[in-house]
């Protein structure tokens, strides 16, 4: 790794850069013989360790911000072991730039060595007792001005970030290569913590979903219905979010926003569905990079006919033994269904005698031709033989005398 003291001021600042007299050493080995920094952009440093680098005020609280010409904070430090066995630490910052790999980045040493277990430990809090720390407001410690004026920003230097790295090590074993590390902002005389511009995290995989379904009991032409919908996470906490589709075969019927639940009711219209077999099933079109679309089993129904008004026939010219006579045949249904068709019988009876006259229905009605009838009282009644959406239905017998 490429580490530097900017000799113009380390000097000043009386910056330790060799070992200290508690044993600690200040600077880290040189940079591993594979690792080329222009070679290796992409690779990430195998040294930094997972823990984050935090920043304390003398209180232990955590401070993410504060004025680039002032200390950093009083304490830097991390929860867990940077290397085992080490009980000195020593605080760095390096230029983070796109050019360059992570592990090649130009840096220099911040802060003198602190030793942080055992006899002469820096003052912690008590929360950072023992914790890998650096005393970073000790005489001599640069502020992130300084860091900031210590580098070049040309060619892949990213503007105004740097990485913070503290660094562990032991008489016995000497500095360690592994650190840990935190991001910080200079703006002006402002700092604040910050992401990492040269790391770019990996898109999540979408998770896996199922799609559960309360589905009607039964469903039939000119009744509305609800589907209820449930979709899962096949892992995580989150809830799947997008729409969900109520489809028979590739017709949408009716499409839904999942709530915040994962849940969603699908309307199916009272026109929706003819009457027949008629297999349903939802879809849920998942969401881009976070969940994946998935559909439930397909659900068999039969949609069941409707049942009509009841026929109504109205004579408009009554028969006799030397004339035909007329009437009508109307087939009321409820408001906003499909108009009733298909064929009505008009059955004549007088005694014995049965005389039929079939008609076809169109929306909804019928003219009907009354044949001659022998004198006498005459029984008359529709029988509606019902269509495509509705079942077969019979008038009110009415009476009528052929003179």
């Amino acid at each position: 790794m490429q580490i530097r003291v900017k000799k113009t001021w380390a000097a000043a600042l009386g910056l330790t850069v060799a070992l200290s007299t508690a044993g600690g050493v200040a600077l880290g080995a040189g940079d591993d013989d594979w690792y080329a920094g222009d070679e290796n952009v992409t690779v990430p440093d195998h040294d930094k360790i997972a823990a984050t680098l935090k920043l304390y005020n003398a209180s232990g609280t955590e401070v993410t911000s504060g004025t680039a010409s002032a200390p950093i904070a009083a304490i830097a430090a991390v929860g867990s072991p940077v290397r085992a066995g080490d009980t000195f630490g020593t605080l760095y910052a390096h230029q983070v730039r796109s050019d360059t790999a992570p592990g090649a980045w130009p840096g220099i040493q911040v802060s003198g060595t602190s030793k942080f277990s055992g006899e002469g430990a820096i003052a912690v809090p008590a929360a950072l007792v023992n914790s890998p720390a650096v005393d970073a407001d000790a005489p001599g410690t640069s502020t992130l001005a300084d860091v900031a004026g210590s580098f070049t920003t040309t060619g892949g230097a990213v503007a105004n970030v740097y990485e913070l790295r503290l660094r562990t090590s032991s008489p016995s074993g000497g500095v360690g290569t592994s650190y840990a590390a935190t991001y910080v902002r200079v703006d002006g005389d402002t700092w604040e913590v910050t992401d990492n511009p040269g790391e770019v995290e990996p898109d999540p995989e979408p998770v896996a979903t199922s799609v559960a379904v309360a589905w009607p009991a039964s469903l039939g032409y000119g009744r509305a219905a609800t589907v209820g919908v449930t979709v899962t996470a096949a892992s995580g906490a989150a809830k799947p979010t997008g729409a969900v589709r109520l489809l028979q075969g590739t017709r949408v019927l009716a499409t839904a926003t999942l709530t915040a639940a994962g849940t969603a009711s699908l309307p199916i219209a009272r026109t929706a569905l003819a009457p027949g077999s008629r297999p349903l099933r939802v879809a849920y079109l998942g969401a881009t990079d976070a969940f994946v679309a998935s559909t439930s089993a397909v659900k068999p129904y039969t949609v069941a006919k409707a049942a009509s008004g009841t026929p109504v026939l109205r004579i408009t010219k009554k028969p006799t033994a030397k004339k035909a006579g007329k009437a009508t045949v109307t087939v009321a249904v409820p408001a906003g269904l499909a108009k009733a068709g298909g064929r009505a019988t008009v059955v004549l009876t007088k005694g014995k005698s049965v005389t039929r006259v079939v008609v076809a229905v169109r929306s909804g009605a019928a003219s009907v031709k009354l044949p001659k009838l022998k004198k006498g009282t005459w029984s008359i009644r529709v029988d509606y033989q019902g269509d495509a959406y509705y079942l077969p239905a019979k008038s009110k017998t009415v009476k009528v005398k052929a003179k």
